[in-house]
C-alpha cells in the first residue's frame, strides 16, 4: 500500500545570514502578491528598489543574533518537529518539510511525495491568513495537481491544539507573573478588510471581532487570533484582566492591525505590571520574530520601560503535546 505524504509546510528564511542571501529571500517572500498587495509594476519597484536593498544588511545582523549551528531555527526546529510527527505516525505516512519561499522547496517535496497516493497539505499557521495559508495554498494546488488531497483547515480553535498548547504552556511556566501577553504576527489593516468577502463587517462594525462569525470568522485572521487566545486563556483558567493580545512585526508605513505589541510592554508597566510572560500562538516553531523581537528585543524594552521580569514561552516546535496534536488532526481530522 502506498504511502500517504504529508507536507509538513512553513514560510520559509534565508539559506544563510549573508545579505545578499536574505535579499533574495525577502524578495521572493516580498514579490508575493498575497503579501504586499499592491499591482506588480509598482511591488516590484518598491521590493527591489527600496525595501531589500534598504532592509538586507539590517535583517541579515538580526538573523545572526539567533542563527544555531545547525543553521535558520525556523527551519531546523520545523525539521525536528517534522522527524517526530514522522515517529509518531509510522511507516504509513511520509511527512517532508517543505517551505513557501526559500528551501526545501515544494518542488523538492513533491519529488519526495510522488510515490504517495494521497498528500495531506499541513500548513504550519493556526490562524487562516491570505499572506500564509492562501499562498502555501496556491503553491500546493499548483504542484500536486493531480493527486489526491487533503489540506489541514486552519486550527485556531481546535480542540488538540489548544489543549496541547495549553498542557506545553503549564509545563514551561517558571514563576508567578502579573500578566500574559500573546503576541500574534501583524497584517496590515488592509488585508484584514479585503477579506471580508463582503464588506459589510471588517472595520464596519464595533466590536467586529468579537461578532465575527460563519463566512466573516473564516477568512478574518485577526478574529482568529483572538479565539486562540480566549481558548487559550480558559484552558489556564485566567480572567480577562490578566491576559492580553497584540500583534507584532509591522512593515512600512501603512496601518496595521492593533494594538501593536511594541506599544503594549510600557502600557503593561503603567498598569502595574511588574512580571510578564509572553507566548506567540500565531507561530508553530520559533523563528527570528519570536526569539529576537520577542525574546531578545521586547525583554529589553520591557526592562527598560520598568518591568522587573519578563519570561518569552517558546512555541511548540517539537514538543510531545504538539506532535500528538498533529497526529491526532492527520489521522482523525
Amino acid at each position: 500500500m502506498a504511502k500517504v505524504g504529508v507536507l509538513f509546510s512553513n514560510l520559509g528564511t534565508p539559506k544563510s545570514t549573508d545579505p545578499d542571501d536574505v535579499g533574495n529571500y525577502l524578495g521572493e517572500f516580498l514579490m508575493d502578491p498575497y503579501v504586499i498587495q499592491v499591482p506588480f509594476i509598482i511591488r516590484y519597484l518598491l521590493v527591489k528598489k527600496i525595501i531589500v536593498p534598504r532592509r538586507k544588511s539590517f535583517s541579515a545582523e538580526n538573523y545572526k543574533k539567533v542563527w544555531t549551528e545547525n543553521g535558520s531555527p525556523l527551519l531546523v526546529e520545523t525539521q525536528k518537529a517534522a522527524d517526530a510527527l514522522q515517529s509518531a505516525l509510522g511507516n504509513d505516512y511520509k511527512v517532508v518539510v517543505g517551505m513557501r519561499y526559500g528551501e526545501p522547496s515544494f518542488e523538492a517535496a513533491k519529488q519526495q511525495l510522488s510515490d504517495c497516493e494521497k498528500i495531506i497539505f499541513f500548513p504550519q499557521y493556526p490562524q487562516y491568513a491570505a499572506s500564509t495559508v492562501q499562498t502555501g495554498l496556491d503553491y500546493f494546488d499548483k504542484y500536486f495537481n493531480g493527486f489526491k488531497t487533503q489540506v489541514i483547515e486552519p486550527y485556531y480553535e481546535q480542540k488538540w491544539f489548544i489543549e496541547a498548547y495549553v498542557q506545553f504552556l503549564k509545563e514551561k511556566w517558571g514563576s508567578q507573573f502579573d500578566h500574559l501577553l500573546m503576541s500574534f504576527h501583524g497584517l496590515p489593516v488592509d488585508h484584514i478588510v479585503k477579506s471580508d468577502k463582503g464588506g459589510q463587517h471588517c472595520y464596519a462594525v464595533d466590536n467586529c471581532c468579537e461578532k465575527a462569525s460563519g463566512e466573516v470568522l473564516k477568512y478574518c485572521y485577526r478574529a482568529q487570533c483572538f479565539k486562540t487566545a480566549e481558548k487559550i486563556a480558559q484552558g489556564l483558567s485566567l480572567d480577562k484582566d490578566s491576559y492580553s493580545v497584540s500583534f507584532q512585526s509591522r512593515l512600512g508605513r501603512q496601518k496595521w492591525i492593533e494594538p501593536y505589541t511594541e506599544n503594549q510592554y510600557k502600557k503593561l508597566v503603567d498598569q502595574g505590571v511588574k512580571r510578564l510572560a509572553v507566548i506567540c500562538p500565531g507561530f508553530s516553531v520559533d523563528g527570528l520574530e519570536t526569539l529576537e523581537e520577542i525574546a531578545m528585543e521586547g525583554k529589553e524594552t520591557f526592562l527598560e520601560a520598568g518591568g522587573q521580569e519578563f519570561q518569552y514561552l517558546p512555541c511548540l516546535n517539537d514538543s510531545e503535546y504538539w506532535i500528538q496534536a498533529c497526529a491526532d488532526m492527520i489521522r482523525k481530522g
